[in-house]
């Protein structure tokens, strides 16, 4: 399970110590917790104001994730600050987990009023020792938290089209392929299709239920109506059809020999 964090601080003296930590933090409880060694979760991203971070956790698609933003961000009143990024984000990612890093815990009641939901807050001005302490506690709670909601998530494949998060039950789906529009996939499911942005590597480590058959294609195995290995065909009943390589020959035959309703032509 992969658990990206970003930080966002306009310091970036304090950012980068802050990372470390991070990364300490992180690595202590893997060494003291054998529950969290299937957790892949390190600092991806540094960004010292709103548009840097915002730029990087849309156009890489982050989901997952967890966020240390510092409440001020920005010397200029005006400026957006990260009470701001923390909503920005809750619209890219549904289950990103926000902690406000702060020096005046003043700014604490502000994201009440705007109901931000932060899992917690830590002040940066305490010593490193007491931050990695707080920052273990932390991230704990992170993880235990994301791994709630993709359980409750259950058997749902979730995408963004724009801004929008959309849900839809994995059985629906038949398959996803490359798009000819650039990072972008197509998704075939029975009730219709869509395009988003994401690449076929990418979906197809996050998502079991699917089986790569190319280097271009992912198909849901429970909606395939019939196999062609003469033309290498793998049609679905809505009378799509997506080729699988070669090379996938071999997952194809045991796909079929596990279904067996697979008609074979």
């Amino acid at each position: 399970m992969k658990y990206p964090i970003v930080i966002c601080d306009d310091d970036n003296t304090l950012a980068q110590s802050l990372a470390r930590s991070i990364n300490v933090a992180v690595q202590n409880i893997m060494d003291d917790n054998s529950n969290y060694n299937n957790i892949d979760s390190s600092v991806v991203l540094v960004a010292n104001s709103f548009e840097q971070a915002a730029r990087y956790i849309t156009s890489n698609n982050l989901q997952n994730g967890i966020y240390f933003l510092d409440i001020e961000l920005s010397q200029n009143s005006e400026a957006k600050n990260g009470v701001d990024l923390a909503e920005y984000i809750k619209k890219q990612d549904a289950n990103a987990q926000i902690i406000f890093v702060t020096a005046y815990d003043k700014y604490a009641p502000l994201t009440y009023r705007r109901r931000i939901g932060a899992i917690d807050y830590i002040n940066k001005s305490q010593e490193r020792e007491k931050i990695i302490a707080r920052l273990q506690e932390t991230l704990r709670a992170a993880f235990d938290n994301l791994y709630k909601e993709q359980k409750l998530a259950g058997k749902t494949f979730t995408y963004k089209i724009g801004r929008r998060i959309q849900k839809i039950d994995q059985a629906e789906i038949y398959f996803i392929e490359s798009s000819i529009n650039h990072h972008k996939v197509r998704l075939v499911t029975a009730t219709g299709e869509s395009e988003f942005k994401n690449s076929i590597s990418n979906l197809d480590e996050e998502n079991d239920f699917l089986i790569r058959i190319s280097q271009s294609a992912l198909v849901n195995p429970d909606n395939i109506s019939a196999v062609d290995f003469s033309t290498k065909k793998i049609k679905f009943p809505n009378d799509e059809e997506v080729y699988y390589s070669r090379s996938y020959r071999n997952t194809i035959k045991m796909i079929v020999d596990k279904i067996g309703t697979i008609k074979v032509i």
